[in-house]
């Protein structure tokens, strides 16, 4: 259980919080006041009884630098991992790189936001997530008791959802018309099968079958193929 003893300075009485962490590591913390110590006690048992209790001291550890630390560790190829780092270095270190984990707030997270904008909002949309993926993953780690990404006063950035208006048969014809022969396919494929530009151009022959038989596409990210 924690203890509360005194100790006197030329700046008069100070308060101090004995306790033991959940590895039964002593530990102390001092206060001016009182009431700040009771709080502080109070919270470290409270804590200690939930399983949630995070060390003071965790979290110096600078966002930039654990950022670093997180990215070198995910398992992003080489293209990705530098899109990454390009976006926490432009539009994240200048506002946050500096300040240590256990600093940043929902409030900060707000602020850093409304630097973000002029960006597309789709583009915010990735370079917020990084941000909560890092600040997850120190909270995995213990180093920080919550994700401020995640706090309800946050306003997170949002995509309007578009309203898709599907090409009338007249159109679809009218493109394949105006279309050289080698790329008339692609019409064919993304208004018979609904495939999308990435897949369509990552068809190859041996893909393909029959012209008496269903097309079969087997779509890497689905374990369902499409047929058409």
């Amino acid at each position: 259980m924690a203890s509360i003893t005194t100790s006197t300075t030329g700046d008069g009485v100070r308060y101090v919080v004995n306790y033991r962490d959940p590895d039964g590591a002593q530990r102390r913390k001092t206060f001016r006041r009182k009431a700040e110590a009771d709080a502080f006690r109070n919270a470290v048992e409270i804590d200690k009884f939930r399983g949630t209790y995070v060390d003071p001291a965790a979290g110096q550890i600078t966002f930039a630098a654990y950022a670093a630390e997180w990215l070198a560790g995910r398992s992003y190829d080489e293209a990705t991992a530098v899109a990454v780092e390009l976006r926490l270095r432009v539009h994240v270190f200048p506002e946050l790189g500096r300040l240590q984990l256990r600093q940043i707030k929902p409030s900060t997270i707000q602020r850093w936001l409304r630097t973000l904008d002029g960006l597309a909002t789709t583009y915010r949309r990735v370079i917020y997530a990084h941000v909560s993926s890092v600040l997850t993953a120190a909270v995995d780690d213990d180093l920080i008791a919550k994700n401020p990404c995640k706090a309800g006063s946050v306003d997170k950035p949002s995509t309007a959802r578009r309203k898709l208006t599907p090409w009338t048969a007249e159109m679809v014809t009218a493109m394949f018309a105006a279309l050289p022969p080698r790329y008339r396919l692609t019409v064919t494929l993304g208004a018979g099968l609904g495939l999308r530009q990435g897949e369509i151009f990552g068809l190859s022959p041996p893909t393909s079958t029959s012209r008496s038989r269903p097309w079969r596409y087997a779509d890497r990210s689905s374990s369902s193929p499409r047929t058409g």
